[in-house]
């Protein structure tokens, strides 16, 4: 069990865990929970695709989902 607080983490810090230490399955569901609790966002037509898109902040990392 890991000793890493993974709550204080950002998304992006967390994710970047994840990526780096793949075999921290603690850590990988983690990030999994905190992408499940997410809201995802219904894009039922392309004017409201283009508006989702414009929410995406590559910068932070952080994204928004069309289901």
């Amino acid at each position: 069990m890991s000793q890493i607080n993974f709550d204080g983490m950002s998304d992006t810090e967390l994710l970047s865990y994840v990526r780096t230490h793949p075999q921290d399955t603690e850590a990988f569901h983690k990030y999994m929970d905190r992408l499940n609790e997410r809201p995802g966002v219904l894009c039922t037509t392309d004017e409201e695709f283009e508006v989702s898109i414009q929410l995406v902040s590559p910068a932070s990392g952080e994204f928004k989902n069309c289901v």
